[in-house]
């Protein structure tokens, strides 16, 4: 039940957030102001009609992605990458985000021919604004389109050898079906040379085979959904006795469950995974509060459990660990005050 003292603990307790992708989460403000700027015509002028237009027309992934196209041809120049990350800078520090994992999908920049350095240069301007003006740390997960050629996807790995001071990590994902992760096993051999945190979309729309390989073939230290997991128990057993992290996002798998309360997230945790849960596209399904809130609201969570999830963002980041003496020292004040 979403009591007074839930939605208190939800909107206050520190968070991290491990899955949230940059160019899926333009705010609404950004785009029509972006738009505007650099005139760009779209089928919406207002935030409402932005977010009707979002809803009507992406009913599955492959909607999604053109949806997400569109709204990203709305920047087009450094100042314009500054100012997305920035305003989601102002959304995490509204939220008590502390640290926050974004992945940078360059690929659908550079197929409008945007340079990479100009995307670059732009967010990393925003990076440190953020830090500096509201807080919050944020950290770039280089992100693979897996549905262009691997030849693509290996040369991109590459291009991000003069960006390694600000890219922490290597991602996959786009379009899962038909398009498994080993296919890009060279461009993740590289970015485990260059030194860089990997983890890839893997059991979103496909299989537990693509789990699987993301673990064993690709090496990767987490996996980005990972929802079909939870029909092989040899794969369950193996994701919790390595401790892998499920950055798992609710509100945007509700189209994989015959209801939100069949959400995957609450048997795997019974059988020790380890999951945090993030908002993936907030304004296709949602900011990190209200995906707190669908735990309570859908899943019947607890308050220990929503506190088990937000240290388990930070605990298994990839550098957010060195927060995790102020959110201990955060709950601890938390359950000394009274409870209703």
């Amino acid at each position: 039940m979403l009591t007074e003292r839930m939605e208190r603990l939800i909107r206050e307790m520190p968070k991290g957030e491990n899955h949230i992708h940059i160019e899926g989460s333009i705010p609404t403000r950004t785009a029509l102001r972006l738009a505007k700027r650099n005139k760009i015509v779209l089928p919406f002028d207002t935030e409402t009609g932005m977010l009707d237009y979002i809803h009507t027309h992406c009913g599955n992934l492959d909607m999604f992605m053109v949806c997400d196209r569109l709204i990203n041809s709305v920047c087009l120049h450094e100042e314009d990458y500054y100012d997305v990350v920035y305003d989601l800078g102002e959304d995490a520090k509204r939220q008590n985000i502390i640290y926050q994992e974004l992945h940078l999908d360059y690929p659908l920049n550079e197929e409008r021919g945007i340079p990479m350095d100009v995307v670059m240069r732009g967010y990393e301007a925003g990076r440190k604004a953020v830090l500096k003006d509201f807080g919050v740390e944020l950290v770039f997960i280089a992100g693979i389109d897996r549905s262009q050629p691997p030849e693509k996807c290996t040369a991109f790995v590459k291009n991000l050898e003069p960006y390694l001071d600000m890219v922490d990590g290597i991602g996959m994902d786009c379009e899962e079906i038909s398009y498994p992760c080993i296919l890009h096993k060279e461009a993740y051999e590289i970015a485990g040379k260059m030194g860089l945190f990997k983890t890839a979309h893997a059991g979103e729309e496909g299989d537990c085979r693509n789990i699987w390989d993301a673990l064993n073939v690709l090496g990767c230290q987490r996996i980005d959904h990972g929802v079909r997991a939870i029909d092989d128990p040899a794969l369950v057993r193996e994701l919790a006795d390595r401790k892998i992290l499920l950055a798992m996002c609710t509100r945007s798998n509700r189209r994989l469950f015959p209801t939100p309360a069949d959400h995957a997230i609450k048997p795997l945790m019974a059988q020790g995974v380890i999951c945090s849960v993030s908002s993936d596209d907030p304004p296709y399904v949602g900011d990190l509060l209200w995906e707190y809130q669908g735990l309570v609201e859908d899943l019947g969570f607890d308050e220990d459990t929503l506190i088990t999830l937000a240290r388990n963002s930070l605990e298994y980041s990839i550098k957010g660990q060195h927060h995790l003496p102020a959110f201990d020292e955060w709950v601890r004040n938390w359950k000394s005050q009274s409870t209703d």
